[in-house]
């Protein structure tokens, strides 16, 4: 006997169904690339009154205490014993080193060098991803990569990197960050499908708020509260809850339901955010090139995109 065809309502239902988690995909990528494109922006308003590390402090321990608060409204998850040193080294790469390098350099540097710097995330991503046997090199992958960091180096103009004085130690900072950050999109994946995305951020930044907490303790007990100004304060706060908490999540919950190299090819939506935010708060006049750039990045997100999985949707909660 020949197999029953199978129902047309039942196709039309898993075509509906996989459409709308790559439309979830999508959005949970696009709005966490909102939420920490505006970061260089407010976090250099922050930084005016603010010192480095003990931004990174309080934004590590802000993040940190709104999860462990959402957590108790969760049911819990028992980290394995085996898994605990991955946490430890993903702790250590995502949050320990991504918070001190970039917020560091970022205080040394400029917003324009900070937005060339997280382009080279994606190329980074590959690279480890290659080179761990998590994925293979396609030619499609390798242009749309190309095309959308070509995108983000013609909005910011590559002619204006300076490397002189503290911005070349800045921009070293900001580099350093972006190969740990994507050394870290790659190694997530496997913890990602054990654990939801509130429960691994959650416990990937109470890991990594120790080595902050160590570093910055000096710098903290020696601030001068009085010279934050409130506005400054303000920033910190948005940068603790959107910049960290719902961004961390989303990029966690996209990850586990993507590739890496995908994820990571977002990454270069946050410059056309941040120059965006600076049009609108520095009074900067948008020009042909804007449009140009944009362009070449959503071409590049486009051609580096794989197509629809036939495989089941992962209902996997965040």
């Amino acid at each position: 006997m020949t197999p029953a065809a199978p129902e047309p309502d039942a196709i039309g239902d898993e075509s509906v169904v996989r459409r709308a988690s790559e439309l979830a995909v999508f959005s949970s990528l696009l709005f966490a690339q909102i939420f920490l494109g505006a970061f260089p922006v407010i976090g250099k308003i922050a930084l005016a009154t603010i010192p480095p590390l003990p931004f990174a402090l309080f934004r590590v321990a802000g993040a940190s205490a709104l999860l462990l608060l959402v957590a108790r409204f969760r049911p819990r998850e028992i980290i394995a014993r085996r898994d605990r040193r991955r946490f430890w080294l993903l702790s250590f790469l995502g949050v320990s080193v991504n918070q001190i390098f970039f917020i560091t350099g970022l205080s040394l540097s400029t917003a324009i060098n900070a937005a060339i710097l997280m382009t080279t995330i994606p190329a980074l991503t590959l690279f480890f991803a290659i080179l761990t046997g998590r994925e293979s090199a396609t030619a499609r992958k390798i242009a749309g990569c190309l095309l959308a960091l070509a995108g983000a180096l013609v909005l910011v103009g590559a002619g204006r990197f300076d490397w002189r004085s503290n911005l070349f130690l800045g921009d070293l900072l900001l580099l350093t960050n972006a190969a740990c950050y994507s050394l870290y999109l790659v190694l997530s994946r496997d913890l990602l499908k054990k654990y939801t995305a509130a429960t691994f951020i959650r416990v990937t930044f109470s890991m990594g708020a120790l080595p902050v907490l160590v570093i910055a303790a000096v710098p903290v007990a020696r601030m001068s509260f009085r010279q934050v100004t409130p506005v400054a304060w303000i920033c910190l706060a948005a940068v603790i809850v959107f910049a960290s908490v719902v961004a961390y999540v989303l990029n966690a919950w996209a990850l586990a339901r993507t590739h890496a190299s995908r994820v990571a090819i977002f990454v270069t939506l946050q410059p056309v955010v941040a120059t965006a935010l600076a049009i609108v708060w520095i009074g900067e006049i948008p020009t042909a090139k804007t449009a140009v750039s944009a362009g070449l990045i959503f071409a590049g997100l486009l051609l580096s995109r794989p197509p629809l999985s036939r495989r089941p949707v992962s209902r996997r909660p965040v």
